[in-house]
């Protein structure tokens, strides 16, 4: 039998605690990027205790692929869900005040603030590297450089059919 510490230690994930801090180091599938359409571009996830939103902005000029970001769901200015906010070409917008936030969560727009206003580049969202691999939407939530993502066979494999399905 262990204790109610030992089980703690083991079994809690949230930042700050060991396991978390462990499990951070490695990547996570966070979605299917067929998820996330032009139609429905944005996502309430939950990975590691944290409540995050995943999204996905318009390829950049000159590439074919669209780009995903993940950042933490709730605004720094009054909480409100990102998950309800707008996705376009630079990032993702507060439903609230109109806040952007781009894929590296720094804060691109504050709409009822004068311009040039210092608040700008104090303004950070967490946020976390995604990466698309063989259909799937993977996030490290580590300390940076992020590692590669592994290259596992089954991920990496041409020769054959793979498929996801998503069960609610």
């Amino acid at each position: 039998m262990i204790t109610k510490e030992e089980n703690d230690t083991l079994t809690l994930v949230g930042p700050g605690t060991p396991a978390g801090e462990l499990l951070r180091r490695y990547w996570h599938p966070v979605a299917v990027a067929g998820e996330l359409t032009p139609e429905k571009p944005l996502k309430a996830v939950k990975l590691l205790g944290e409540d995050l939103v995943v999204f996905r902005q318009p390829p950049a000029p000159g590439e074919s692929q669209p780009r995903s970001g993940l950042v933490k769901e709730r605004c720094p200015h009054r909480a409100a869900s990102l998950a309800w906010g707008r996705v376009d070409d630079e990032g993702i917008r507060c439903p609230y005040h109109g806040w952007k936030f781009d894929r590296a969560g720094k804060c691109l727009e504050l709409p009822a603030e004068p311009a040039g206003t210092p608040l700008l580049n104090k303004i950070r969202q967490p946020a976390y590297p995604v990466q698309k691999v063989a259909g799937l939407l993977y996030a490290y939530m580590g300390p940076l450089p992020a590692p590669l993502v592994p290259n596992w066979d089954v991920l990496a494999r041409e020769d054959g059919r793979r498929w996801t399905v998503i069960e609610s």
